[in-house]
């Protein structure tokens, strides 16, 4: 679900997520927008990856699960106060102009996170049960 519905936002707002970092003339602001699309990439496609894989036996993969969840939102927090810092202004209108960015810029990297904590709770309480289980044959 967390593939479906952020490639439906990037579908539905590809100037938002397709920008050239190239074209800036700022450097901070490049690599700002280089940050901002590794960031959704992971978030969007990594992610989902990565709990696909721990679905499929590999629990190594969730250890990579805020990784995947935090670069994007972090990103923007930089991009907003690169803005405060150059403008005065904090460009934070697209969250009430746009309210499925209230999803994919909070509550998504909020969510993944909290799956991951469980996760890993989940997988250290079943490794040790299998210590445990081992330590009694």
């Amino acid at each position: 679900m967390i593939f479906i519905i952020f490639w439906l936002v990037i579908a539905t707002f590809p100037n938002f997520f397709f920008i050239n970092p190239q074209n800036q003339v700022d450097p901070l602001r490049r690599a700002e927008l280089v940050l901002s699309t590794i960031g959704w990439i992971l978030i969007s496609t990594a992610a989902p990856i990565c709990l696909l894989i721990y679905s499929r036996g590999r629990h190594y993969a969730i250890k990579f699960l805020p990784l995947t969840a935090l670069v994007w939102p972090i990103s923007l927090v930089i991009a907003q106060v690169t803005s405060y810092i150059q403008t005065g202004y904090l460009y934070l209108e697209y969250l009430t102009q746009f309210p499925i960015f209230v999803f994919t810029d909070i509550a998504l990297p909020i969510l993944i996170v909290i799956i991951w904590v469980d996760l890993r709770e989940h997988h250290s309480k079943q490794m040790e049960s299998a210590v445990d289980a081992v330590g009694q044959i």
